[in-house]
């Protein structure tokens, strides 16, 4: 067994290890120091899994970092932005059971609000690195204005690569079509697409004047 002893009495420092705290002396003052408890195997499969979502999910938020700022920046009151979009998707976008796991792109958030989304996307490519959206307005919406602004992401999960378009379009004009770099003719990319209110308290600054994410699906890019 291994004991700790006293030096000064039962309200002094002590020596030596007496459970998990260890007593000892540093330039002259007297340090107690809990030590940490033993983790014996590290390597458990819960732990696996865990990381493994963890990573499938960074990865694709990191490609996501500029636009989930604006997207969840309502939700930083008591987390960053990053850290909400990680959180969300850790627990709702990942599907399958260990080592077979995968993203459901068509539950990923990269926005997440109140305002009214827009319906219906399609993405099709009917030319050399280009994508046409279309898309029904939802202005019948209480919170749906003309004005609000699409926001559109294309994500290679193969490289991880993202190319997206800020404000590239309006609620109302029901489509828009995307010019892509060259690179990206033969990829097949998810699709995503989110809108922002230009009216009221600013850039996504409130749950109302950002929308949830709409899942487009995937589009093999001419």
């Amino acid at each position: 067994m291994i004991m700790g002893t006293i030096k000064k009495g039962i309200l002094g420092g002590f020596s030596g290890r007496v459970g998990n705290v260890i007593g000892s002396t540093w330039k002259g003052q007297d340090v107690m120091k809990i030590r940490p408890a033993t983790v014996f195997n590290p390597n458990t499969e819960r732990q696996q899994e865990q990381r493994a979502k963890f990573g499938m999910v960074g990865r694709f938020n990191r490609a996501h970092l500029n636009l989930i700022r604006i997207g969840f920046r309502a939700y930083t009151k008591n987390m960053t932005a990053v850290n909400a979009a990680m959180s969300y998707n850790m627990a709702n976008a990942v599907t399958g059971t260990w080592p077979n796991l995968e993203i459901d792109f068509s539950k990923v958030m990269i926005s997440m609000g109140t305002l009214a989304p827009v319906s219906g996307v399609t993405a099709l490519s009917e030319a050399s690195a280009s994508v046409s959206l279309g898309w029904a307005s939802g202005l019948q919406s209480a919170n749906g204005r003309g004005s609000d602004q699409v926001i559109v992401s294309l994500y290679d999960k193969l490289s991880g690569e993202v190319v997206f378009f800020l404000a590239c379009a309006s609620r109302q004009e029901e489509s828009v079509s995307l010019s892509l770099p060259a690179n990206w003719s033969g990829r097949t990319a998810e699709v995503f697409v989110f809108l922002i209110s230009l009216e009221g308290t600013g850039l996504a600054a409130s749950r109302e004047s950002v929308s949830n994410t709409v899942y487009a699906g995937s589009v093999t890019i001419m």
